[in-house]
């Protein structure tokens, strides 16, 4: 078993089971634990089914979704660490698993179907569940090809998470849920970016153990943004002496080679563009292409200025 796949999934499915587990006690304490337990359990055989399904058929075209997998994995990663990141600087409320207990209590009282107990738990473990179902899938099979150490961490979270549950028989407010999501946005984030580097090509140094530096990588540097978003704002037009100083130089050189954005853009491109395309294909070819590249960089830059005076 990888201990590394096992706790990353361990810790990421720990934190959506504590909120289903807040969403199966409102059930069970509101419409019966029959009720509570009926909708948890369809809800289990139907996500074990998926990890199986999606697991065993993307395991065996590895070499054709690994990039796909490492790509959506990166955003997932950076979602979650986008709203940790913005929850620590206070631009974001805290979740609170209480009010959410509370919400869904309320709801369930108003609710009048007789399936509504069943359907609310159901509902709510599936949602969580199935994103448990993707960080098992995409860090067990996107690119260390270990489904049953990712499978086996998820499991393991689910026993730690009903354990508690059950002695508790309340919601764990006192788990650290925004501490802990900030730490599964960090390792999603590095493990997108290394099954998306591997995907496209990237060769990285020491193999698996670059994840290491990943992690810390991440975690340093959204510490820096954290403390940047937490600053004091500065009074509207108030800047210091050496912003002022490289804005004017920018400003200087920008203004020697650009007279539009979208006319460097569009011919920066072309540029891009074509340096591909003569490496793979035809170089004299090549040359009309970029001369082709440039008048349309002209055209797109001119289109503006043609549409404000078609308008007078």
């Amino acid at each position: 078993m990888n201990l590394i796949i096992a706790g990353v999934t361990f810790v990421a499915a720990g934190v959506e089971w504590v909120e289903a587990l807040t969403i199966v006690l409102a059930v069970g304490i509101v419409r019966g634990w029959r009720a509570a337990a009926t909708g948890t359990a369809a809800a289990v055989v139907l996500l074990v089914a998926m990890v199986a399904v999606f697991g065993v058929a993307l395991a065996a075209y590895l070499p054709l979704v690994r990039t796909l997998i490492g790509v959506f994995l990166l955003l997932f990663g950076l979602k979650w660490l986008h709203k940790a990141i913005l929850r620590s600087a206070g631009l974001l409320a805290l979740h609170d698993e209480a009010a959410a207990f509370l919400e869904t209590e309320e709801e369930l009282r108003s609710a009048k179907s007789h399936w509504a107990g069943v359907a609310t738990a159901f509902n709510g473990v599936l949602l969580e569940g199935l994103e448990v179902v993707f960080i098992v899938v995409a860090v067990g099979v996107g690119g260390l090809n270990n489904i049953y150490s990712a499978a086996a961490g998820a499991a393991l979270a689910v026993v730690a998470v009903v354990a508690v549950g059950v002695a508790a028989r309340r919601p764990l407010t006192q788990v650290p849920e925004n501490v802990l999501k900030y730490v599964v946005g960090i390792m999603l984030t590095s493990f997108g970016t290394f099954f998306a580097g591997e995907g496209i090509g990237v060769r990285w140094p020491g193999s698996d153990l670059i994840l290491l530096p990943l992690i810390g990588g991440y975690a340093l540097a959204s510490v820096f943004f954290v403390l940047y978003l937490r600053r004091p704002p500065r009074v509207p037009g108030e800047q210091t002496l050496g912003i002022r100083f490289l804005r004017a130089a920018w400003g200087e050189v920008y203004g020697l080679f650009v007279s539009d954005g979208a006319l460097a853009v569009v011919t920066v491109a072309s540029l891009l563009a074509v340096a591909l395309f003569a490496q793979r294909f035809n170089t004299q070819l090549a040359g009309l292409l970029l001369v082709a590249g440039v008048l349309v960089a002209i055209v797109v830059a001119l289109s503006g200025p043609a549409r404000a005076r078609a308008r007078k």
